[in-house]
């Protein structure tokens, strides 16, 4: 390697070049070619030569140099005047090549070319003793950083057969720009990846955990090189190809050999190589390895043969275990920054599945273990409950009575069933889809302890589509075996299905449950019929107003404005989606899915992962997630906390606007209040008075009742009255409830091995919910309820007919409105 600047003449290059290669003094430089980077279109680089001839040359080269994009140095390729040639690149230096420093360095006699004859001896000698009395190992190349896209491109002359072509030189400008920083610091997706885990992770892929010795993801190469299967061995000589820009091909591949050659075997190419079984059958030894490549690359391409979906795998799989959902752009970004080929799609997502094979086990014996891990886990944990549905197994020709075919499929755990006793008794409902090898949705019934912690209560994975018979089952599995609680809140979207399902099911009726809807979803619905974004934000407004009184004034000047909005509220009952009209307080004051969906996005990895192991990380999240939040309601136990932090602090910033209110007495005996603020002297309005009702835990403001604490107004009549307002906060958000949330104990599966898989049917996945060929189709259609409002309007889907927000040009309504 060495270092050249602008003004470097010819005749001074040449001359530095022959005491870098250390040339004889007999031996001239006959020609000097440089592969110089040239970009056709907007992404397509190529290489090409450039001839250097004179002083003229040298800067056109520096020119082209300064203008790229993937090179980081200048390679130089040498023609001395007689001998043989070669085109390994000299920043790999090797003993073979170059010998040590106190020596020049000589050419090679031409390199010997396995035969027939020479392979079928071998085999006779196989294991004979000189195996083990190997002392010298040769190198065969480095763990260097080479170039990124190969060497030259179709039309580069053949070396002449009077000349040497020495290795390439590489040359760094004095002006090279400083290497970015690594990929990981730039996206901030592996922000939560642990790079500590080897990116190699030959243990995992080959399934050889206790070993020990063995290659390595940068060791050398060398004669006498042993690797514990053939897997790996076959691993490692395709990323030493990778390395040199070079393709091999197996000639031979048996159980007891493996001989691979270069692909331009047939045009002379001498570089082969040769590995054998030792005795034991334990390991593989590389026998031969008859010299290196003499070929160049006619045709260069941004990806390489021997880059296939088994070493992107090995590449990506620590990946893959931090988090499953990983996306293939950035397996392409990854695999872009580790060996500076881009691979496409298809391979990275083939990769990627097989990666996901080797950490989560196949996707086929996954189904067939689903009911005995399941088993299992009910006995290791008492009162957890599954229940698995299957449909016979036939075809056109015969019935399989040792088959059963899988419908869906229903678990939950016994300490979430504990858990929501003391919950709040709200239930929301949301169904998300599955993007494995099959196609599928989960279902998830979420509630929420008095801290503002979300808890996941039931799981179930049915066909796609949420119809209603699979939602029926769902809604009755969860009375049945989860919960027989009075009075609880169903929230959940207005699907028909859904709805059709709470009807048909007596004990989600009241007074046994409340159904009530998503007020997201009721504003994505009038959006959808009316195509109005302005008139969506004065419905949300409405539903999450708390006075019922301001409530009914605000909505008839709404229907006064919008008669054509009449008939669809007359639909929809007011005490499903307003917080005003939820009287009892039943909401909590949820008014969304919001944590169905935040439960839907801790599971994005666990989606993409066949079922078992679906089912699997449900129960381990839950294991991890009440061992943490055990540890920090101790800590408010300690601290010597009454009620949760955020009610807490939520009573402390309303207990800073009760020094303007003044309190009157109405009725001692019936707890009757009145409170009325102080008047405004910057607005010159008068203060509200509101009624406070201590004894049915009331106030006309409608906060108390739909919160479950007290509000301002309550905590002003609590101050004159000498009580103790935390008489007036519902139990679940004291700390007494919330540790009995987090009080059962978790039994730990333990070795799988010991899971007896009892006799009876095998479980088959449906074949005909198989993903089809192709890249998969984005199941998220995104609305005006994936918009933030920190999300700039142009990022927004605009219509092309009006150019407004929240629809499209198909639904504008514009469109029919005459001219």
């Amino acid at each position: 390697m060495m270092k050249i600047k602008r003004g470097t003449a010819y005749n001074e290059l040449k001359e530095r070049i022959h005491q870098k290669l250390g040339l004889h003094g007999s031996q001239s430089i006959h020609r000097l070619i440089a592969k110089v980077e040239t970009v056709v279109g907007k992404e397509s680089v190529y290489y090409i030569r450039n001839d250097i001839c004179d002083d003229e040359d040298i800067e056109c080269v520096i020119d082209a140099f300064d203008n790229r994009t993937l090179q980081n140095f200048i390679e130089i390729y040498v023609e001395l005047e007689s001998g043989e040639s070669s085109s390994i690149p000299m920043h790999r230096r090797s003993a073979q090549y170059y010998g040590q420093e106190d020596r020049p360095v000589g050419v090679s006699a031409p390199p010997q070319v396995l035969t027939d004859e020479v392979e079928e001896e071998e085999d006779e000698n196989m294991h004979s003793d000189d195996e083990d009395d190997l002392e010298r190992f040769i190198p065969l190349g480095d763990s260097s950083d080479t170039d990124v896209e190969g060497d030259f491109d179709a039309h580069m002359d053949p070396v002449s057969s009077r000349t040497i072509t020495m290795p390439p030189l590489r040359v760094d400008p004095v002006s090279s720009v400083p290497e970015s920083d690594p990929f990981w610091n730039e996206s901030p997706h592996y922000s939560s990846i642990n790079w500590a885990v080897c990116d190699d992770d030959m243990d995992t892929l080959y399934g050889d955990d206790d070993k020990q010795d063995g290659w390595q993801l940068g060791d050398p190469l060398y004669l006498g090189q042993q690797f514990p299967s053939k897997s790996e061995l076959q691993h490692a000589v395709k990323l030493h190809c990778m390395k040199s820009h070079r393709t091999s091909k197996v000639y031979k591949s048996d159980e007891r050999r493996l001989l691979m050659r270069c692909e331009h075997h047939a045009n002379g190419c001498p570089w082969n190589m040769r590995a054998i079984v030792q005795h034991n059958g334990n390991s593989w030894m590389v026998r031969k390895w008859a010299n290196d490549h003499t070929c160049l690359n006619q045709s260069l391409t941004r990806d390489h043969k021997q880059l296939d979906s088994d070493i992107i795998c090995a590449a990506i799989i620590s990946m893959l275990r931090d988090d499953p959902a990983v996306k293939p752009v950035l397996i392409q970004e990854r695999i872009k920054r580790l060996y500076g080929y881009n691979i496409t799609y298809k391979k990275a997502w083939k990769a990627k599945m097989k990666a996901i094979v080797k950490l989560y086990g196949d996707w086929e014996e996954s189904f067939a273990f689903l009911p005995h891990w399941l088993t299992y886990m009910t006995q290791c944990n008492m009162g957890s409950f599954f229940r698995l549905d299957t449909d016979e197994c036939f075809d056109e020709r015969r019935f399989y009575s040792d088959k059963r075919v899988f419908r869906r499929v229903f678990w939950t755990f016994n300490q979430t069933i504990e858990a929501f006793k003391y919950c709040k008794p709200i239930l929301q409902v949301d169904g998300t889809h599955l993007y494995g090898k099959y196609k599928g949705t989960l279902l998830i019934a979420t509630s929420q302890d008095g801290d503002g912690k979300l808890l996941p209560i039931a799981f179930a994975v049915v066909p796609p589509g949420e119809k209603y018979d699979d939602w029926w089952w769902f809604l009755c599995l969860l009375r049945d075996h989860v919960t027989q609680r009075p009075g609880i809140c169903l929230i959940s979207d207005r699907h028909a299905s859904i709805i059709r399902a709470v009807k048909d099911h007596r004990t989600w009726q009241p007074p046994y449950a409340y159904h009530m809807y998503c007020l997201r979803h009721v504003g994505s619905n009038f959006n959808t019929r009316f195509r109005d974004i302005a008139l969506k934000k004065t419905i949300m407004k409405l539903g999450y107003m708390s006075s019922k009184i301001q409530f009914d004034l605000r909505f008839q000047e709404f229907i006064d404005a919008n008669p054509q909005c009449v008939s669809w509220f007359e639909r929809l009952n007011k005490e499903k989606w307003c917080r005003s009209y939820d009287e009892e307080g039943r909401r909590f004051g949820h008014m969304t899915t919001n944590l169905a969906e935040c439960v839907n996005k801790v599971l994005r990895g666990a989606r993409n992962l066949p079922i078992t192991a679906l089912v699997k990380m449900t129960c381990s999240r839950l294991v991890e997630y009440f061992v943490t939040r055990r540890v920090e309601n101790d800590k408010h136990i300690s601290a010597g906390r009454i009620v949760s932090k955020k009610v807490e602090e939520e009573l402390q910033r309303m207990d800073q606007l009760t020094v303007t209110y003044r309190v009157r007495l109405y009725d001692r005996d019936l707890q009757l209040y009145e409170v009325e603020d102080a008047y405004n002297q910057s607005t010159h309005v008068a203060g509200d008075i509101m009624t406070v009702d201590l004894i049915n835990r009331k106030c006309q403001c409608g906060r108390f009742s739909s919160r479950r604490f007290p509000c301002s107004h309550v905590l002003a009549v609590c101050k004159m009255e000498n009580l103790n307002h935390f008489d007036y906060v519902d139990p679940v958000f004291t700390i007494r409830y919330i540790s009995q949330v987090y009080a059962a104990h978790w039994y730990p599966i333990g070795n799988e091995m010991l899971i007896q898989q009892e006799q009876g049917p095998t479980v088959i996945p449906n074949k005909t919910l198989a993903r089809t060929r192709g890249r998969p189709k984005s199941t998220r259609i995104q609305n005006e309820m994936d918009w933030v409002e920190s999300q700039a309007s142009s990022s927004r889907y605009i219509c092309q007919t009006c150019h407004q927000s929240g629809h499209n040009s198909r639904t504008c309504p514009m469109r029919n409105r005459p001219a």
